[in-house]
């Protein structure tokens, strides 16, 4: 009976050590991706700040540059034209970053598909 009840607690003790194995194997997964959206946001910061920027100092600068060099009577439809182009850049610009962020896998999609995947083998494991 010793011998029994050492074989239990053996398989016990295997049991739950696989089962702390699977769980930090998880929780290194979901770390991994945690870390992985951190640098996207970042650089998705980075790059609309950086592009804002850009468009802001053209902008200035297309602006000032027209003002000096158009004739007076032209300068409301040239600045009119301008002005649509910078509104459809920005916009273009926007709508990128757009479409980007919305094919991007959701948060955390990698850890629940693994552990949606050992439930399922739970499942077909157990009678």
């Amino acid at each position: 009976m010793s011998r029994n009840a050492s074989g239990l607690v053996g398989h016990a003790r295997g049991f739950a050590a696989s089962g702390v194995r699977a769980v930090r194997t998880r929780l290194e997964l979901l770390v991994i991706e945690i870390q992985e959206e951190k640098v996207r946001i970042v650089r998705d910061l980075v790059i609309a700040i950086a592009g804002l920027c850009l468009l802001l100092c053209g902008m200035f600068a297309a602006i000032a540059w027209i003002v000096v060099t158009t004739p007076v009577e032209q300068r409301v439809i040239v600045l009119g034209f301008v002005t649509l182009a910078f509104l459809l850049s920005g916009g273009g610009v926007l709508l990128w970053l757009f479409y980007t962020s919305a094919k991007r896998q959701p948060l955390f999609a990698t850890t629940v598909g693994v552990l949606k995947r050992d439930e399922q083998a739970l499942k077909e494991m157990s009678p």
